[in-house]
């Protein structure tokens, strides 16, 4: 093999070397950008901006692909491999979506919502009346993405951009946590327009609320569902709108956030039942990749009255201190510390880059030896040659340079 040929092969391996390193080094920088600004290549709808919303009054209806059957109604745009679990907790998955209707695939009945025998011991011992807050320490957070949405009955319009009705939804949220001792942020920062894009502004504002290490965070919204009687319900002698839990399918904490999901909706079925109507499990992330305790919720839709959406999200928190565990007496996961499953992230993301990284420079290493060699047994030859080489006058050097300064303090 010709000197000049195993010279462009080695360089061949330098550039490729160097583009793989590139590539592993990008593990650890580009999440840092996505949490400062979000994905760049969502913006461009290269790797994702599937959070899309129809107008309201504009909806698709999910569904049966074989009875027919309406399983449900969203503004949220549908895409192909987007799941419902309805109220019943039949799961379904959607196969075709055209125009303002999708056709869903039965999956079956989903058998791990369930409720949890350590929640009637915490019931029994403690209760929700008992927790108490816990100092500065935040439990919830609350925020809201799309900051604009309204309820026409009583806002008179769909849309108020940066002072929407659903921050007063919020806020009754936030009201009864606090009367059941628990601490909470309900952020009102606006994320003006309403559009994809208003999920990129929001991280900002939800990386901000997760420094106060919350139990769980929420960003609470509102449907664009036409017919009011699709969320109406009455529960507890109350007017209420339902509950929809929305978790994104596209980010690394999605089976964490469906369980979370799950979670929610098995104490609320025992609870407050009919409260949640069910889990939709859409294409995007919705910002759920920042912690396996996030959750979307829509609390009713814009042509029911905001008195109504304030009863469902109050009801809905009442249930929420007794599921999450919240005391202040104790460190154990729930307390508004942050979730056991966040812990190390970082630092095992940069483990993994160094271990890629040497593994390339070791096996373009090996490759160029090889090449230049032409065989295995060469390789060896020229590992050999190195170290009784290179390594032996490096020795050698330290050894002199060891002698010399023996032989000047002498």
């Amino acid at each position: 093999m010709n000197r000049k040929f195993s010279l462009k092969s080695g360089l061949l391996f330098v550039l490729l070397g160097i583009i793989l390193v590139s590539c592993a080094v990008a593990q650890v920088t580009l999440p840092a950008q996505e949490a400062a600004s979000g994905n760049i290549l969502d913006r461009f709808r290269l790797g994702g901006g599937f959070e899309q919303e129809l107008k309201p009054g504009e909806y698709i209806t999910v569904v049966d692909n074989k009875s027919g059957e309406v399983i449900d109604k969203t503004s949220r745009v549908v895409y192909v491999g987007d799941e419902i679990i309805n109220e019943g907790n039949i799961q379904y998955r959607v196969v075709k979506v055209k125009g303002d209707q999708a056709l869903a695939k039965r999956i079956g009945k989903v058998k791990d919502i369930v409720w949890k025998d350590e929640w009637d011991v915490y019931m029994a011992s403690a209760g929700v009346k008992a927790t108490q807050a816990q100092g500065k320490k935040t439990q919830i957070a609350l925020y809201h993405t799309h900051s604009d949405e309204s309820y026409v009955p009583t806002d008179g319009t769909e849309s108020r951009p940066a002072k929407g009705g659903i921050f007063e939804v919020g806020s009754a949220l936030a009201q009864k946590l606090r009367a059941n001792g628990v601490s909470v942020i309900d952020d009102k920062t606006p994320h003006e327009p309403h559009d994809a894009n208003a999920y990129h502004r929001s991280r900002r504002t939800a990386m901000k609320l997760l420094r106060n290490r919350p139990a769980a965070i929420i960003d609470v919204h509102r449907d664009g569902v036409p017919d009011p009687e699709f969320y109406n319900k009455k529960l507890q002698g109350q007017p209420i709108t339902r509950i929809r839990l929305v978790v994104g399918r596209q980010n690394p904490n999605m089976a964490t956030n469906l369980e979370f999901a799950k979670t929610i909706k098995a104490y609320m079925d025992k609870n407050k039942p009919g409260l949640i109507k069910e889990i939709f499990i859409g294409k995007g992330s919705y910002n759920q990749d920042l912690s396996p305790r996030a959750i979307l919720i829509e609390v009713g839709t814009h042509t029911n009255t905001k008195s109504r959406a304030e009863n469902g999200a109050a009801i809905f928190a009442s249930a929420l201190p007794g599921m999450l565990n919240i005391k202040t007496d104790t460190g154990a996961p729930g307390d508004g510390g942050a979730p056991v499953e966040n812990a190390g992230g970082q630092s095992s993301t940069g483990w993994k880059t160094l271990g890629w990284i040497v593994g390339i420079v070791l096996l373009g290493g090996a490759a160029f030896l090889f090449i230049s060699t032409g065989s295995l047994k060469g390789m060896g030859s020229k590992l050999g040659e190195l170290r009784k080489t290179e390594f032996a006058n490096f020795l050698g050097l330290k050894k002199a340079k060891k002698a010399d300064k023996k032989q000047k303090q002498d």
